[in-house]
């Protein structure tokens, strides 16, 4: 792999011990994938997670900060595992550990001192700045990074945490995978020969395309006779395709900036097979997805967190109607929209409501540290990517519309 005279000076240590772990980084990482040479950056967004990084992430955060590291471009943080506006709640009710709580919030603390943005969001780029197309970006989200590659036109990879935090540093990231013109080529065809009319609907099409060919090297293209998808039905193709299909990339025709036409994104090379989703197919992904009881401990709307847009349209469907005492309704918002949300006075009517903001945070990272304090086991959601996700953690779930899971939240109950 070509490296420029600075960034082999930042290999064998002229620029000090930090420069020089994450040059090494990222330069073994691109010989893997036999990447030519770095791309320079203009983000990056790192996903630190306390549960799964353990001692040796601290160590490695920690001696960055005593080295006095610093990212040298825009560095969001994904969502954290506590809301820690709710902690002493959190603790007390819903049985995560002071010790927990404690570490993760040093984990921040520490992203914080080596300059990452307190964003705690996987939706940066709808709420805090949204990429230009054609730029190269680190970002370590599955969800953000397919956003971005797809509705926006950025390039990045799924970014593990330490190559994340590398990119962040030295501003360059290996030029493999989405960052290349090749590969971001659709290479699976599916017509929708269906109506989705609302963001679950465009979640049931990723949970039943994703499984059509899973992989990071299947770029899936979408067309058909359907109304115009706005951004957060866009958004949650993204995420459930990355759950269900490990895909980084996905085009809808006409809909997104690489796809003008089915030839403009296959790159000439339309698939001669094609997959044809029907209505049929549409309504069976909802039912295929049922809990074993009628009675409903929890309705989640995360996975991702929530736009303003979306809060806002959860609050009007409502319609002043309060959650079973026995159930509970929890949004999963970013900072940002939470700010918003309170502005309007929308934070304060979904609390009267008996509905809960968790800001910060997404859910699903939580959700297996609650289970045993809790006792929840039934989820309903309009998240095909939150079904996918809590499938280890010992919840039974079903995938619904808004309004059905609405209608679950008030009722108590999962109605046939």
């Amino acid at each position: 792999m070509h490296l420029t005279e600075q960034q082999r000076k930042w290999l064998d240590g002229d620029a000090g011990p930090s420069f020089q772990w994450a040059m090494a980084f990222n330069e073994a990482l691109g010989h893997f994938f036999d990447a030519p040479h770095m791309v320079p950056i203009t983000s990056a967004h790192f996903a630190p997670d306390t549960r799964m990084m353990g001692e040796a992430g601290d160590t490695l955060l920690q001696t960055l900060v005593d080295d006095n590291a610093r990212v040298c471009v825009p560095s969001y943080l994904d969502p954290c595992t506590v809301d820690f506006g709710r902690a002493a709640e959190m603790i007390a009710d819903y049985g995560l550990t002071e010790e927990f709580v404690g570490q993760d919030r040093t984990v921040f603390k520490l992203c914080h001192d080596l300059g990452f943005l307190p964003t705690y969001s996987c939706i940066n780029y709808q709420t805090v700045s949204a990429p230009e197309f054609g730029e190269h970006l680190a970002w370590g989200d599955t969800g953000t990074a397919i956003s971005a590659n797809s509705i926006f036109g950025a390039r990045t990879n799924f970014e593990g945490g330490p190559s994340a935090l590398a990119s962040a540093i030295i501003g360059c990231t290996p030029a493999y995978g989405m960052h290349l013109d090749e590969n971001r080529r659709a290479n699976l065809v599916v017509r929708l020969d269906c109506r989705p009319a609302e963001i679950a609907d465009w979640g049931a099409i990723a949970r039943w395309s994703g499984r059509l060919a899973a992989g990071y090297d299947t770029v899936p293209a979408f067309y058909g006779d359907f109304a115009p998808p706005q951004t957060d039905m866009l958004k949650q193709l993204g995420v459930a395709l990355a759950s269900y299909g490990s895909h980084a990339m996905f085009h809808v025709i006409g809909h997104t900036p690489e796809a003008p036409t089915l030839a403009a994104a296959c790159g000439g090379n339309i698939p001669q097979a094609e997959h044809i989703m029907t209505q049929n197919d549409l309504e069976g992904v909802f039912n295929g997805a049922n809990l074993d009881q009628p009675d409903v401990d929890l309705v989640v709307f995360a996975a991702p967190q929530l736009s303003m847009d979306e809060v806002a349209h959860i609050y009007a469907r409502l319609n002043d109607r309060r959650v079973h005492d026995n159930t509970k309704l929890i949004l999963a918002i970013d900072p940002q929209v939470k700010k918003l949300a309170d502005e309007a006075g929308i934070s304060g009517g979904l609390n009267r409501l008996g509905a809960e903001l968790s800001t910060g945070t997404c859910f699903y990272q939580e959700a297996p540290l609650m289970r045993e304090k809790t006792g929840w086991r039934t989820v309903v959601t309009n998240s095909a990517k939150l079904v996918n996700t809590l499938a280890s953690a010992g919840y039974v779930t079903a995938f619904r519309r808004l309004d059905t899971c609405l209608n679950a939240a008030v009722n108590g109950r999962l109605d046939p």
